[in-house]
């Protein structure tokens, strides 16, 4: 589950990817998929910090990707006035955070409600997608991106990596 500063609990997926670059380090992605009920919430928040539909290259963003003791500790969106958190934070890789780090930036992408779901198993959170799940999980990101619900932005990343 994750929580809004102030607000009831909200179930939010998570899935952690590193993706070879054509030039320079690793590409850390972070993909985030929210309960229907939240979404045009998070999507609003996410068009303020500069988010945009997932077609070429991500735009840089006001967003940010906070890092604690190696997990997940909140999606820092519109302009930092509004917190995505989450009450049981994801570990997350040391590849990750190695590909985090030689950027000082994470590729966030915002997919559609039933998104993990169509993939029948996402990346786990510790570790690089690898394998049939990482395909299985990258045509649904795909598929969402074919039809327009896909957003997708650079996120600065703050904290320790």
């Amino acid at each position: 589950m994750a929580e809004e500063a102030g607000r009831e609990p909200v179930a939010v997926l998570w899935a952690f990817v590193v993706r070879e670059a054509p030039q320079g380090p690793p590409i850390a992605e972070m993909f985030v998929e929210i309960e229907e009920r939240r979404y045009a919430e998070l999507l609003e928040d996410a068009l303020v910090s500069g988010f945009a539909l997932a077609t070429g290259e991500p735009p840089p963003t006001s967003a940010a990707v906070l890092v604690r003791e190696g997990r997940l500790a909140e999606l820092a969106l519109a302009g930092g006035h509004r917190g995505w958190a989450t009450a049981q934070p994801p570990s997350l890789s040391g590849e990750w955070l190695a590909a985090a780090a030689d950027r000082r930036l994470v590729v966030v992408v915002l997919l559609p409600p039933g998104t993990m779901a169509r993939a029948a198993e996402p990346p786990a959170p510790d570790h690089a997608a690898s394998g049939v799940a990482a395909d299985a999980f990258m045509s649904a990101v795909e598929a969402a991106r074919s039809v327009g619900r896909l957003f997708h932005g650079t996120a600065r990343v703050v904290g320790e990596t």
